[in-house]
């Protein structure tokens, strides 16, 4: 009797440890809001990411959690963020906000780079009005509580640096915001004896800093003219603010370091003096940015449009109903060309006849050209037994359904050279990729401007009589490279019968072509 007493208290016991402290093998952080703990958050490392796990974060914070196929969304009031599974970016309402890393969907967790999660949950947090001030307080260690008052520990996330970073480069601390009548002004604290690296180029003011513990502070701007992105370089962060409204000042101040950067809102911008390197040696220099940047400094003249007929040569597109789909995007390219030249724009096509371009060459002819936007035309199509019809316009970013992102997978497989099984799966992979660069910053800064673009086709395509279905987002490569704004536009769908047939006639073409020429002169004519 005595021993069964023993062996019922050993095993409630037992039972009483599991249910009160997580199983030793589960690795927890400290989540501090301000000076207070918040609650323990799941993590694990995951190559040089330590990974934390976000409906921990949502539970400890109050914050709803739901799932809708591969995305986790978290709510907090009428905010949300939205988590894609296998994407190196997530949406705070409608921003896209690149992460150091890719999220990670394992069963029903869902795992963030640690310093990413403090970005997006303050910034969920900041929109709906709650305080922030997110941290992350000592390193992930096994599930055993820690002291109510917080001990000063070493940086709980370490992320390898491509190169050594020099002694003495700057530590972003904090993102501060001022307005008045003239103006608006962002202060970047920082720590350490020698100046950020800037890079000031137009609208666009780009700043390099070595990442501290903390991570990068919330960048949520407060005002809507003046918008702010990041990307992660190892054990560095770049900060660019873009805006419409000109630079008026950049200035280096000191006791304590800081830059100030003044966007004016009225009157034509003052000259700016970038900060030239002190005589001690600079931050270390991330790599160079692979997007392309246009050039601010473009001789005054007729903007420039580049149209991107695409196919063609020995790719025909989608074949259906007696059409090819390089013929029709030839068709509608050259009289869109034609009707925005009488309109007093430098319209260009990125082929004018029956020849085969790759993806990255349109993009770098439009690039070379310096394009105020560039449009590339298609026509759609569906497997036996799927209907749909009317235009669709994409742009590039995350998915917006499965649909979206089988199109891509689609249109991007005349990446590859061959027709043969390795080389779609290559492409098929190449295009999953693009999810995980997304954060890119230059192509973060023209999602904004591609949408509101894209907002004015679909606008005057229906005030034109043309079906407009939907505009969406998909990780198109002819995209991903353009350095303006760029929409894909898929005119129809080829294997609906009655819609090939309205896209093989030229009087539809030409009607199609108009409700686009205006859409682009509309848009070119408000930004």
């Amino acid at each position: 009797m005595r021993q069964r007493v023993l062996s019922f208290a050993a095993a409630f016991l037992a039972l009483l440890v599991l249910t009160v402290f997580p199983a030793a093998g589960a690795d927890v952080m400290d989540l501090y809001s301000g000076a207070s703990r918040a609650g323990q958050v799941g993590s694990e490392k995951r190559g040089p990411n330590i990974m934390v796990s976000a409906r921990d974060m949502a539970g400890v914070l109050g914050l709803e959690t739901s799932e809708k196929g591969d995305t986790l969304i978290v709510t907090a009031d009428r905010s949300k963020l939205q988590l894609v599974a296998g994407a190196a970016a997530a949406w705070l309402d409608a921003e896209l906000v690149p992460l150091a890393a890719s999220t990670v969907q394992d069963g029903k967790e869902w795992l963030v780079e640690s310093r990413s999660a403090l970005k997006l949950f303050n910034g969920l947090l900041a929109r709906s009005g709650k305080q922030g001030n997110l941290r992350w307080e000592g390193s992930p260690r096994a599930g055993i509580p820690s002291p109510s008052t917080p001990k000063p520990q070493a940086p709980a996330v370490q992320i390898p640096a491509s190169q050594p970073s020099p002694a003495g480069s700057p530590v972003l601390s904090a993102l501060r915001w001022g307005s008045d009548d003239d103006k608006i002004r962002a202060v970047l604290d920082y720590e350490g004896p020698n100046a950020p690296e800037i890079q000031q180029s137009g609208g666009s003011v780009k700043v390099s800093f070595l990442l501290g513990k903390s991570g990068v502070p919330d960048l949520t701007s407060p005002h809507g003219e003046v918008r702010v992105s990041s990307v992660n370089f190892g054990d560095r962060v770049v900060l660019e603010f873009s805006s419409a409204l000109p630079v008026k000042e950049i200035i280096p101040l000191e006791g304590p370091p800081r830059i100030v950067i003044d966007f004016a809102r009225t009157g034509a911008a003052a000259s700016v003096k970038v900060p030239q390197p002190s005589k001690t040696p600079p931050a270390a220099k991330p790599p160079a940015d692979p997007a392309p940047v246009r050039d601010p400094n473009r001789k005054s003249g007729p903007k420039i449009v580049v149209i991107d007929p695409g196919h063609g040569g020995k790719d025909p597109g989608a074949v259906a109903n007696g059409i090819r789909e390089k013929d029709v995007n030839l068709s509608i390219s050259i009289l869109l060309a034609q009707k925005l030249k009488k309109d007093g724009f430098d319209a260009r096509l990125t082929r004018d006849k029956d020849i085969y371009l790759t993806l990255q060459q349109r993009t770098d002819l439009a690039n070379k050209w310096n394009a105020d936007v560039f449009v590339s035309i298609h026509a759609n199509a569906l497997p036996p037994g799927r209907h749909a019809t009317g235009m669709e316009i994409y742009i590039m970013a995350l998915p917006t359904d499965k649909d979206a992102m089988q199109l891509a997978l689609i249109e991007n497989r005349e990446i590859a050279e061959g027709s043969n099984g390795e080389s779609a799966q290559a492409a098929d992979k190449k295009t999953r990729m693009l999810l995980s660069i997304l954060g890119n910053m230059q192509q973060n800064a023209k999602i904004n401007e591609s949408t509101g673009f894209a907002e004015y086709l679909f606008k005057e395509g229906s005030d034109g009589g043309i079906k407009m279905r939907r505009v969406a987002q998909a990780p198109f490569f002819v995209l991903r490279g353009a350095a303006m704004p760029a929409v894909l536009i898929e005119t129809g769908f080829l294997t609906e019968k009655s819609e090939a047939r309205m896209l093989g006639d030229k009087k539809y073409q030409d009607t199609m072509a108009a409700s686009l020429a205006r859409g682009i002169a509309q848009y070119l004519a408000n930004n």
